[in-house]
């Protein structure tokens, strides 16, 4: 068992190259990897990163040491005194300071000065960046995770961030606990009962699904749709009829280049709420024709009109032909969103479906990009729906599958147009994260906001060789008040 069971968990985190590096530190200490490990992790820790720019950025890790375990690491990493207190690895191209019981580490390129700003931070605690000012510190100091680690961000989040890592089985658990001066997660909602049976029924087919309260009411992140189309805009009629729960359901459909997407809203009469679609759509329909033939305001960045307009001017024939009045789909959202969000997200093949399920509890109004795809979300809410299964109280839950949305990626390639200026770069870019996510296998989260600016989260992360196990029932939240002193050493 031993180091064989941990390595799923750590090469997800960080991959064979990060194997490779303690492999390499255990043969020069002739201990395990787990024990090199721990010599450099163990106790508490400090890392500090810096944009110097230019797309270059300064690092420094920190381990609090006493002469003894100071020692041993200045030897694995080959480390050599070159005045007091100070030490060079010309092999490793680090650099080292020793002050106040703490060891510092650098790169030489830049590290010297980066050591002399944190020696001095050590010896005499800025009061006014001190992390004792911190509200979550005390979360921190009482967690029992056998991994802490805390975070403060800049603007414009702003705020800090305490996630506590510990493991169960081959997975990774993370606890995070957030204040912030700006939610990166937006204003979320109150926290609702949330159906984890549907969300796990996707996990064999979806690349991403969240699910939501919901009630229909407009978001300050909708402004901008309802501007253009103020048809967007719920009936009180069928914003009585939702049952306040939204699934959003990210795939791929025929063209693999493209991500498809369904949201669906639950429902409390399914037969009134087909109706209220089929009318509330066509009024949509015509918003979004009427949109993507507006000429753009001057100094706009919009794809211009004439780019769609043969497309468009076939989508007006149809929409006007009464035999297409029933016809559940929008032809016209493609050349919309290509039009507003542009072309780099290559997104202009798209369509818009509809379509309401009854099931024996209500029902569901779906919409999708993609026909199959609408068929596919259908199919599984209608049969996933009205089971007994775990209800969470929770502002959001969900998974994301590592290697499906890493292929998906890797396909889409949004923001990347061959041979513009920058598209190397983006492409490095998402190829590096879509090999994070992938080695991570599947991540189910659930978080809460009760507060306007504080998060409560808890991640699952199911390493990728684990991943063909069958889908385990989540557990439900911890509140911060179930958080035990701990009797260990805080890291």
């Amino acid at each position: 068992s031993g180091v064989a069971a941990r390595r799923p968990v750590r090469d997800a985190l960080a991959g064979v190259q990060a194997r490779a590096t303690f492999d390499s530190l255990a043969r020069i200490c002739n201990a395990p990897a787990d024990a090199a490990a721990r010599e450099v992790f163990a106790g508490r820790v400090a890392f500090y990163l810096t944009d110097r720019g230019g797309g270059e950025y300064q690092w420094m890790f920190g381990v609090e040491a006493d002469d003894a375990r100071c020692e041993r690491v200045l030897k694995m990493l080959g480390g050599r005194m070159t005045a007091p207190q100070r030490f060079l690895s010309a092999a490793e191209r680090l650099v080292f300071r020793r002050i106040g019981g703490w060891l510092l580490i650098a790169p030489i390129d830049g590290g010297d000065a980066a050591l002399d700003a944190a020696s001095a931070r050590v010896m005499a605690e800025d009061a006014g960046r001190s992390l004792l000012g911190e509200p979550l510190i005390q979360q921190f100091l009482a967690s029992d995770a056998p991994v802490r680690i805390f975070m403060r961000h800049n603007a414009p989040i702003g705020g800090a961030t305490l996630i506590g890592l510990s493991r169960e089985g081959d997975s990774l658990r993370a606890d995070l606990r957030g204040t912030y001066e700006q939610s990166p997660i937006g204003v979320g909602s109150k926290p609702k009962a949330l159906d984890s049976r549907v969300v796990r029924a996707f996990e064999g087919m979806a690349a991403m699904v969240v699910a939501n309260p919901a009630d229909g009411l407009a978001t300050p992140g909708d402004s901008f749709w309802l501007a253009l189309v103020p048809e967007l805009k719920l009936s009180p009629a069928m914003r009585a009829n939702l049952a306040g729960e939204r699934l959003m359901a990210v795939g791929s459909g025929p063209d693999p280049n493209r991500p498809t997407m369904a949201l669906a809203w639950r429902v409390e009469d399914a037969r009134q709420a087909e109706a209220d679609q089929d009318a509330y759509m066509h009024s949509v329909c015509c918003g979004v024709l009427r949109a993507a033939e507006l000429p753009g305001p001057r100094g706009a960045e919009f794809a211009p009109v004439s780019q769609h307009s043969e497309r468009l001017k076939a989508v007006a024939k149809q929409m006007a032909d009464p035999a297409n009045a029933a016809k559940r789909e929008c032809d016209a959202f493609g050349p919309f969103v290509d039009r507003y969000l542009g072309p780099a997200f290559k997104l202009g093949g798209c369509g818009l479906y509809w379509t309401t399920v009854e099931t024996a509890c209500g029902g569901w109004q779906i919409y999708a990009s993609d026909h199959d795809w609408l068929n596919s979300v259908s199919n599984q809410l209608k049969a996933n729906s009205c089971g007994e299964g775990a209800h969470p109280s929770a502002t959001g839950i969900g998974f994301c599958d590592g290697p499906r949305a890493a292929g998906l990626v890797r396909r889409w390639r949004p923001l990347v147009i061959d041979g513009e200026k920058g598209s190397e770069r983006i492409s490095r870019g998402l190829e590096a994260l879509a090999t994070a996510v992938e080695g991570l296998g599947r991540v189910r989260f659930r978080y809460e906001t009760p507060a306007p600016h504080r998060v409560v989260a808890e991640i699952e992360i199911e390493p990728r060789a684990a991943v063909a196990s069958a889908p385990r029932a989540a557990t439900q939240l911890k509140p911060a008040t179930q958080l035990k002193p701990s009797t260990g050493t805080t890291r």
